[in-house]
Parts: structure tokens; sequence; C-alpha cells
């Protein structure tokens, strides 16, 4: 029914919460169209009477109402300093009275509110190449980011403690017994209470990786829905071709060094040192002639250049290496530094 020259039923029922996405759409578009001020006066100013019980509507005493409405919104834009409701508050005052200007705030700033929020839906923290990054999330967890991650979470954190990844990150979870700490990845999920773990899950690299410091965590396949309780200690490792994990104990510090900015390796061959240096310096790495798992390596390195890793494992695992510097393409960036290793025969 259209009254005032308004779509009455899709209004009334935003108003009373039973409204589809037509019924919002179309709320909002009324609501910020100045043309029909004079007409939500009317429209208003009814619905707001309509809403009173009859022996409240001959009082008009609202302030009350007033007061309390002014102290939701002072305390929503002390939470949301970056919104700006002051077009809103002023179109508001031009077209109400002082008993129906609570309900136009009201539905105001509800309206600007929902469209906000799925428009700002998403936080997200980057640590760029050849970067680390450091992070807390609104619950008090904590962090480190490596080169080329990313962490992303919702407006509504707090609720449901939920987190997507791409690369790599350490996780100091805060704990909090009723509401679990999860992070996603496409392939996996791994839940915890309190708990310090490092999860690697890069989009190139055919594993993920997840290492379990301190506390409890299960992680969770989601192809075939398997699960396993991981023990400090315990290391994952998710085949993403064959949809399967293995799991082993490990010294965990060898896995979480890059949050202290070194490069560590403990007995590790060939093809997971260059996986790990790919990621560190931000490099393309390929590697001609067949790997020797019997060849490994046992280093730590602090604040060395590529070079000098290279030359070192020249030294150790009887290689040659060239590398060639990245050249500027067509679109105006860069390309990766590539390097080209050649193994030697005994």
């Amino acid at each position: 029914m259209t009254v005032d020259g308004f779509d009455n039923e899709k209004i009334d029922r935003y108003f009373k919460g039973e409204y589809s996405d037509q019924d919002k759409s179309y709320t909002d578009e009324v609501f910020c169209d100045n043309n029909k001020e004079e007409a939500l006066k009317h429209l208003l100013k009814r619905q707001f009477y309509e809403l009173l019980p009859e022996d409240e509507e001959n009082k008009k005493n609202l302030d009350h109402i007033l007061y309390r409405i002014h102290y939701d919104i002072n305390t929503r834009l002390s939470e949301q300093k970056s919104w700006s409701f002051d077009n809103i508050i002023k179109w508001s005052s031009r077209i109400a009275g002082i008993l129906i200007l609570p309900l136009v705030i009201f539905i105001g700033i509800h309206s600007y509110k929902d469209s906000y929020l799925k428009k700002q839906a998403w936080v997200e923290i980057k640590a760029p190449a050849w970067t680390r990054a450091q992070f807390t999330l609104p619950d008090g967890t904590t962090g480190w980011l490596n080169s080329n991650s990313s962490v992303k979470y919702s407006g509504n954190f707090n609720a449901d403690r939920q987190v997507a990844l791409k690369g790599e990150a350490f996780f100091d979870v805060f704990e909090d017994k009723k509401r679990p700490f999860i992070v996603n990845t496409p392939e996996i999920n791994v839940k915890v209470l309190g708990t310090r773990f490092n999860i690697a899950s890069y989009a190139n690299e055919k594993n993920i990786e997840v290492v379990l410091e301190e506390g409890k965590l299960v992680f969770n396949d989601k192809e075939i829905n398997k699960s396993y309780t991981m023990k400090p200690n315990d290391l994952v490792v998710y085949d993403k071709t064959l949809k399967d994990f293995s799991t082993e104990v490990v010294q965990p510090q060898k896995y979480l060094s890059w949050t202290k900015g070194n490069l560590e390796f403990r007995n590790d061959p060939l093809d997971v040192i260059v996986r790990r240096l790919e990621r560190w310096y931000n490099v393309d790495i390929e590697i001609n002639g067949s790997i020797s798992y019997d060849q490994t390596i046992r280093a730590t390195f602090v604040n060395e250049s590529l070079e000098v890793v290279l030359f070192l494992l020249k030294q150790t695992l009887h290689l040659d290496y060239k590398i060639e510097n990245g050249n500027l393409k067509q679109d105006g960036t860069y390309a990766k530094k590539k390097v080209m290793i050649t193994l030697k025969t005994k």
C-alpha cells in the first residue's frame, strides 16, 4: 500500500525488523532522498505515534528517550571514530521536530551502520615481500606475519574469533574458553583456545605446515573432515595434492626463528632450503640436477644477504649458482630476482 508517496508495507517491515534486502534497499533510498523531506516528516510522525502506547501519547514527555538516544549515538561514535554522521544528524534536524527526532536519528544510524559494515566488513593486515609484520588482534591475540603474507578478520571478530590466513604467521592466542580461536585457509582450519603456534600456507607451495609450540590445537582437514589433536612439538604437514596429512615430533624453534629475524636450518635438504630462501629473499630459484637427500645443512643466518647465504651453500652442498637481476616488465613493475642453481656431480 502506498501512503504519502511511500511503500508503507516495505517501511513497516523495516521498522519491525522483519525486512528483506529489497525492503532495506528501498528504505535506505527513501532516507537518502532530500526531495522527500516533507513527506518523511508526516510518515515518521505517524509511525512514531503508532509506536507509543495510548496512555503515553498524551504525555509527550520524551526527554528520557532523547537522552538515551543521544547516549547511544555518542557511544557508537566513540567506538567507530572513522564513521561520519554529521550529515545524517543535520539532515534529521531539518525534517523533524523534537517528538520524532530520536526515531529519525535511530533509523538513520541503523541504515547507515548496516550499509557501512557491509562495505567495511573485513580488516586485513599484510606483510609485503621481504618484510615481517607484528600484529595485535582485537581480542588481545598477538603474532607475526612473514614475507608475502596476510591475515584477515571480520568486523565482528570479537564475537567469532576467526581469521583467514594467506602465507605464514605465528600466533600467540589470547585464551578464552568460551570462544575458540580459528585460523582458516582454503584447505584446512585449526581451532585453539590459548596456544602458540606457527602455520605456513602459501598458495604456490604444495604443503601446509602447522607447528605447535605451546598449548593444544585441533587440526582439521576440510576436504575429508579428518581432524588431529596436536600436542606441543607436533608438526602436521598437509599435502594439497594428496589431500592428506602426516605428523611428526620436531624442535619448534627452527620453524619459529623467522619471527626473530633469523634464517635457521636444522639438517634440512636442498629443496626445503630453496623454498625458505624464496620466501625470505623474495626470489625465484630454479634447480638443475637431481637433489640428494643425503646432503643436508645445519646453519643459522642472521641478517645475511642472499649472496652470502648462496656462497656458503656452494661450499657445503657442492653446487654452482647464478643470480639474474629482475627486469622491468611492460606493466611498470619489476620481476623478481632469479637464482639458477646447478648441482655438481661428485
